[in-house]
């Protein structure tokens, strides 16, 4: 077997000489002339052997021999020694109790270099015989297994069909070190854990951590637990309907776990070995991968390469061509193929299909060719959305009831009303005159109007008068709309000086009564009333339907507007719009739009790839910045910052 092998030596002709020899062998070697570039190394890269001159320059190959004992990751990592600085019995001694194979002073013959390297050799290789925490993680998940997992001498780890959900800490001291390296408990209250059950709830029982900081360091430290050791194969074995759960138990998702250890700690799957000759195979989906694609939170370009898997495409052409993307192909591919999410056939054929009813897939790609949108208006939905508010009593003229003589004056005054106000500005009709606008004499006229025009009085109405009533208040409703908001006022008057013929008769310039309509909505949006800001924008969007911003902010009204939150073909409108909207142009606020639509399907790593796209484009966009910062909050609050904390 080929081992991988670091060569920290600052003597450049002696390392050259044990690299020749190493390769020989049949060995990789690494070498690192410094401290700190052993360091770099050893954090960046997975190795099986030390070889450490202890007078390296920067950083010690003693302080360095030291820190690599104090870290779980590589406190079992095998080390020789080579030094010509730190010779006797006590410091031979000394690096033995620290775990070093072998001792060699420097001049050493090369039998003696050749014998410890081979010794060491041989233990690696007799430690390699049973499966790694990796593969045995795999392995109790796909089996949905339930029992007891030891990793040496830490504290054992339960699990419930696959799924950790604690661990018992009771004799042993991982757990309290852990809290107290974080000074979340004192050296005193390890003793007493130890001395007392030695069960985790001790502490709570005992007031030093609340309920809810004892989970959420037990979660914690169960994720570092698993994350330190995934290479480790010693001391590694699982025992199946043993044992008991502890409380708190424990919320740890495996599978999500393991997808965010392969991207952050690439070095320790080796997806380039594992995939090894199996460039030709041809990835398709499993029926366990329906099951568990919406586990799984993935990112944007996982999310692509996903798109690419069809059963008939080799694994070689899907890594593409540029390096960087290929070792992220191939992570992605061997972690679907670790999850038994798609099997690597010899032969193309075709792919499995969910074996249950399953009503979307979370990890899809966007839909960018969606067809441009026709604006079609359905007359059952006008009357779905009107006949709430309005009873419409619509007649011929031949078939008009008698009308009284009250009937015939409310007649009379509608008839009048329709025609003093059709050609009248907005602040006209409520008896305002821009220098003296109020926002509560408008509230209060449009609402005395509204009241004027109850159900029973349209009742009261032949056809052709009724018509003219309903038109009055769609008048009124667009006038108030309008000028509802102060802020808004100041644009209309701007939008009305420029244009004089401003009307309500149907003369009106058709792009000013656009321009007026779609900041109207956008007030009505920013003041949360969806509702009336779907009216507005909808009525800008009639008039311009190719303007990218009236579709992008219509789609976002429409999806906010409680009355469309159970209807599926107005959300369905709202993202179609929205799409419309980026094919007429690329702009922020549709892509910040498209991203919080995309956090409600429960999709973040495209939502946050919209967010993103949004901020390149406006780094001021605001719904995109907050996306963003809620995106990272629900990060750090699954996993509390322990990968990056302790690995990065």
């Amino acid at each position: 077997m080929t081992v991988r092998i670091l060569l920290a030596e600052d003597n450049e002709n002696l390392a050259q000489l044990l690299a020749r020899f190493i390769e020989a062998k049949g060995h990789a070697v690494v070498t690192a002339f410094t401290g700190a570039q052993a360091v770099r190394l050893l954090a960046s890269q997975p190795f099986d052997l030390l070889l450490l001159d202890l007078g390296l320059p920067e950083v010690s190959g003693i302080e360095l021999l030291q820190k690599l004992r104090k870290s779980p990751k590589f406190s079992s990592l095998p080390v020789i020694i080579i030094t010509g600085l730190y010779k006797g019995e006590k410091y031979s001694q000394a690096a033995l109790k620290l775990g070093v194979s072998h001792y060699l002073e420097k001049p050493f013959t090369r039998e003696s270099f050749e014998a410890a390297l081979s010794d060491t050799i041989t233990s690696i290789e007799s430690s390699r015989n049973g499966p790694t925490l990796i593969e045995t993680l795999f392995s109790i998940y796909n089996s949905r297994q339930s029992g007891v997992l030891t990793v040496g001498e830490l504290s054992p780890i339960t699990f419930v069909k696959g799924e950790p959900s604690s661990f018992l800490p009771k004799g042993k001291r991982d757990f309290p070190e852990f809290l107290l390296a974080k000074g979340k408990i004192r050296p005193d209250d390890l003793q007493l854990f130890l001395e007392n059950s030695g069960e985790r709830i001790f502490f709570t029982e005992a007031g030093v951590l609340t309920f809810d900081e004892l989970q959420s360091e037990s979660q914690l430290y169960l994720i570092k637990l698993l994350l330190d050791h995934l290479i480790k194969s010693d001391g590694i074995s699982f025992s199946e309907n043993t044992g008991m759960d502890e409380p708190p138990l424990l919320h740890l998702s495996l599978p999500r776990l393991l997808y965010d250890a392969v991207k952050l700690f690439p070095e320790q799957f080796q997806a380039e070995k594992s995939l090894s000759g199996k460039s030709a195979a041809f990835p398709a989906r499993t029926a366990l991968f329906y099951r568990r694609a919406n586990l799984i939170t993935m990112r944007e370009a996982d999310i692509l390469l996903l798109e690419k898997i069809n059963g008939r495409r080799p694994v070689s052409e899907l890594f593409g061509d540029k390096e960087g993307a290929q070792h992220d192909s191939a992570l992605f591919i061997n972690y679907l193929h670790l999850m038994r999410m798609i099997s690597l056939n010899d032969e193309p054929g075709d792919e499995a299909s969910p074996d249950f009813p399953q009503k979307a897939l979370f990890n899809r790609p966007l839909d960018e060719e969606s067809p441009m949108e026709d604006l079609v208006i359905d007359f059952e939905d006008i009357v779905e959305a009107v006949s709430s508010n309005v009873v419409m009593a619509m007649g011929s003229n031949d078939m008009s009831a008698p009308l009284s003589e009250e009937e015939i004056g409310f007649e009379q005054t509608v008839q009048r009303e329709h025609s003093l106000i059709k050609d009248k500005d907005y602040y006209t009709i409520f008896g305002m005159t821009p220098g003296k606008f109020s926002f509560n004499t408008l509230k209060d006229a449009y609402f005395t109007k509204v009241k004027e025009y109850s159900p029973e009085r349209f009742m009261e109405l032949s056809g052709a008068t009724s018509a003219m009533a309903q038109e009055i208040l769609s008048i009124y409703a667009e006038a108030y709309n309008t000028l509802s908001n102060v802020v808004a006022k100041e644009r209309y008057d701007e939008m009305l000086n420029d244009n004089q013929t401003m009307g309500i008769d149907g003369k009106q310039d058709g792009k000013l009564h656009a321009r007026i309509q779609f900041q109207s909505g956008k007030v009505f949006l920013d003041m949360g009333e969806f509702e009336n800001a779907e009216k507005a924008l909808q009525d800008a969007y009639t008039l311009e339907p190719e303007n990218s911003s009236h579709a992008a902010f219509l789609a976002w009204a429409i999806y906010n507007n409680s009355a469309n939150s159970k209807s599926k073909a107005a959300q369905e409108r709202a993202r179609n719009l929205l799409t419309k909207s980026l094919q007429i142009d690329k702009t922020p606020e549709a892509y910040a739009f498209r991203g919080w639509m995309l956090i409600d399907e429960g999709r973040d790593g495209l939502a946050e790839s919209e967010f993103l796209k949004a901020l390149k484009l406006n780094p001021k966009e605001a719904n995109a910045s907050k996306g963003i910062k809620m995106i990272a909050e629900k990060r750090e609050g699954e996993k509390k910052g322990v990968l990056r904390r302790f690995f990065g």
